[in-house]
């Protein structure tokens, strides 16, 4: 979950997680499938909250679900998994990341997160989600300086190995307000939807 204003009323489920899709990342996921179809791409957004009641697990329970999409709709080109960061002082203090965005208003800094085969299971393509993961940093950096934190590549797959253009997306912090959030999300499907239209000329 996000920050909301002070005086929300939120019921929350555990340390900064609600099953309140108003103040979580499954907001961002809906403001995102919205701007991809708005563009003609077809989209299916999975609004299950994978890490409840337990983060334990979560992985190996969207994996199953990725899978199942698959066998469903094998014409699925991309996935995209939807996060937030958690960054905090040594009191427990949450954090934001921000980018102002000119004329537009704040939005939450995102991170491009990229599986591999370092830890030894197989991902065969991992460096083709890598090179989707570069063109889209490359092109939100230059539409937008400082909306993107360091790409980060991981020795883990995070379930990227089920296909190509797969991607783990964290959308700001914990200490964000879900506004900042979503703005960030309206902004990357924008600028991805741009890179899929270039690249598919």
């Amino acid at each position: 979950a996000y920050t909301p204003a002070p005086g929300t009323e939120v019921v929350w489920s555990g340390d900064y997680r609600t099953t309140d899709t108003r103040y979580n990342v499954v907001k961002v996921g809906d403001e995102m499938a919205a701007v991809f179809g708005e563009a003609g791409i077809s989209v299916l957004h999975d609004r299950t909250l994978y890490d409840y009641p337990s983060y334990s697990g979560a992985y190996d329970r969207a994996l199953s679900a990725i899978q199942s999409y698959l066998t469903q709709y094998p014409s699925i080109r991309f996935i995209l998994d939807v996060h937030r960061d958690a960054i905090e002082d040594g009191q427990g203090n949450q954090y934001k990341v921000v980018s102002p965005i000119e004329g537009v208003g704040t939005s939450a800094q995102m991170t491009l997160v990229v599986g591999s085969d370092g830890s030894g299971l197989t991902h065969p393509d991992w460096l083709e989600n890598l090179r989707l993961a570069v063109a889209l940093q490359q092109d939100l950096l230059t539409e937008y300086p400082t909306l993107m934190r360091p790409l980060l590549l991981r020795n883990s797959r995070y379930n990227q190995h089920a296909t190509t253009g797969s991607l783990l997306v964290e959308v700001g912090a914990a200490g964000n307000a879900p506004e900042e959030a979503l703005l960030a999300g309206r902004l990357f499907a924008q600028r991805m939807t741009q890179v899929l239209r270039a690249q598919s000329k």
